[in-house]
């Protein structure tokens, strides 16, 4: 099983932990990426449901990004579905109207940075966590709904080293550029931060916030059709897939990847 679910009492109803545990590293598929989708929809679905915790039981990968191994073995007329799998995930993160609140409590990579800057509030464990936006060092074009979620969060002066150099981050430098809200010490005090947000979030009627939330992420909300569109063509630019191989190869063989 890809996600451990957890039930746990709120003010006026009902929250959810999920916690990764998709394999050694926590990486992403089309297919797990797709189940996580589905059980947001049944979450947001079930009035008794308050609101949602994201994290992971496993001491160093929160979510380090996109599966190398099934990359490799995806037949290269299907890499799309498998790569753009992530830009509908993050839309169905960004229509998921009610408190979404993710930990990094391990590395959050790629794919593990857009789900936690999808989320509404974001939490991580100082020491040896780090997250970053490193599509463009695997030759991937960073899709324009991540840029613009980043741009809601960090502030202006570090969206080029974010998106186009895709640096990566210790908890104190995420708080300082806006990119992570909190940081705490132990993975106890980051889900005592989690659980007193989400407590406090459920207190709040629920059509207020889910309205709210949705106003919030309007633009977003009005441009998802095209985000997938945009991606699409992405990938099709000379030398995406090629570059995307050869780092999926290099990671696989612990060697420099060579980029066209």
């Amino acid at each position: 099983m890809n996600y451990k679910r957890e039930v746990i009492d709120l003010p006026n109803g009902k929250g959810e932990i999920i916690r990764f545990q998709m394999n050694e590293q926590n990486s992403l598929t089309g297919q797990n990426m797709r189940d996580l989708g589905e059980i947001l929809k049944e979450i947001k679905a079930d009035p008794t449901k308050r609101g949602v915790i994201l994290g992971t039981d496993n001491p160093k990968f929160f979510c380090n990004g996109l599966d190398a191994e099934n990359l490799l073995s995806t037949p290269r007329n299907k890499l799309i579905d498998e790569v753009g799998g992530i830009v509908i995930l993050f839309g169905e993160m960004v229509q998921f109207d009610k408190p979404l609140i993710t930990e990094v409590t391990g590395y959050a990579m790629g794919g593990g940075a857009v789900i936690t800057v999808a989320s509404d509030f974001k939490y991580m464990l100082d020491g040896k966590c780090r997250i970053g936006f490193t599509e463009v060092n695997v030759g991937l074009p960073l899709p324009a709904s991540f840029i613009d979620r980043i741009k809601m969060c960090v502030e202006p002066r570090y969206w080029a080293e974010v998106c186009l150099e895709g640096t990566i981050y210790k908890a104190p430098e995420a708080k300082k550029i806006g990119l992570i809200d909190e940081i705490a010490s132990s993975p106890e005090e980051v889900r005592k931060l989690s659980l007193k947000k989400l407590e406090a979030l459920a207190k709040v009627p629920s059509s207020a916030y889910r309205a709210t939330k949705n106003t919030l992420n309007a633009a977003l909300l009005r441009n998802l059709e095209q985000y997938k569109i945009d991606t699409t063509k992405s990938f099709e630019q000379p030398g995406v897939v090629e570059n995307l191989l050869e780092a999926m190869t290099a990671l696989k063989e612990k060697r420099r990847p060579v980029f066209q």
